[in-house]
């Protein structure tokens, strides 16, 4: 199998989130990328894109320790650090949340499908071999 480049993820449909919709986004597993202002910012992969994409970093809750995407991006905002809101030391008030959703709608998220959650984590390696993007850490 030929390995993933960030030239196939680039390739994939950009769905602005603000306009995704849950039936957008497959239940497959599949590596994904948010962008924005038109460069990718984020990768992660999914056993299933419906529940990482759409559940975890879309959601409106106010437990966001299942989403590195939404701490990385607190972080990124100034708010406080990943590891402290991952452990809990710092919770988000309302109005950070407000925030952090806000900077989120305003990106695009692709995503590739795959056919199993081992190819998803080879697929992730893949593209965090060729590039890293600025919000992703591990």
């Amino acid at each position: 199998m030929k390995p993933t480049t960030w030239a196939d993820l680039h390739a994939a449909p950009r769905r602005p989130a603000r306009h995704l919709a849950k039936a957008d986004v497959p239940f497959t597993p599949g590596v994904y990328a948010w962008y924005r202002s038109g460069t990718a910012v984020y990768l992660g992969k999914a056993d299933s894109l419906v529940r990482r994409v759409w559940a975890n970093h879309l959601g409106n809750s106010r437990a966001i320790h299942g989403s590195a995407f939404r701490r990385n991006v607190a972080e990124a905002l100034g708010i406080a650090s990943a590891a402290d809101i991952y452990t809990g030391r710092y919770a988000l008030t309302d109005a950070e949340l407000a925030t952090v959703r806000t900077w989120i709608m305003g990106c695009e998220v692709a995503w590739l499908p795959l056919a199993t959650k081992e190819a998803a984590a080879q697929a992730e390696r893949d593209l965090k071999t060729e590039w890293r993007p600025s919000l992703t850490k591990r």
